[in-house]
């Protein structure tokens, strides 16, 4: 069963609200099986067995967040040659979180769908249309 690993990293649950709303777009296919965490709470097998990866992390004083660096430095140590990457996550000025996620993931080997999907500050209704969307759209491709 191929399995979405989506890990995120969120200051004020703005992330979080698009991780939830990929997760529940990605439960829509049968037979996905899909895993979501909190960086804080994420192991490294959590993404080791994934066939694709989805990282969400919202910009804190132009840099991604914190807590997404002990995930980035675990992955970094695991085979993530041709699995599917993702990055999303909210912002309210700068932006600077998605393309660090996109960058550290092409680092790993991974395949990264870009550009990346972004919430300006609180994701709006169509934000997480958008997101829901994202994750149906992982999981169709994982059953192909």
């Amino acid at each position: 069963m191929p399995k979405i690993a989506i890990i995120y990293g969120s200051g004020l649950g703005r992330t979080k609200k698009m991780a939830e709303a990929i997760a529940n777009g990605a439960m829509t296919i049968e037979g996905v099986e899909v895993l979501l965490k909190d960086a804080y709470d994420t192991l490294p097998n959590d993404v080791a067995d994934a066939d694709a990866v989805v990282l969400g992390g919202s910009t804190y004083n132009y840099k991604l967040i914190k807590s997404m660096d002990p995930v980035l430095k675990e992955m970094a140590k695991l085979d993530l040659k041709e699995k599917v990457g993702v990055a999303f996550g909210s912002y309210g000025w700068s932006g600077e979180g998605i393309p660090t996620l996109i960058a550290r993931m092409k680092s790993f080997g991974m395949k990264v769908i870009e550009p990346g999907t972004t919430a300006i500050q609180v994701p709006t209704k169509e934000d997480v249309e958008k997101c829901f969307m994202l994750g149906r759209t992982i999981a169709a491709g994982l059953m192909n």
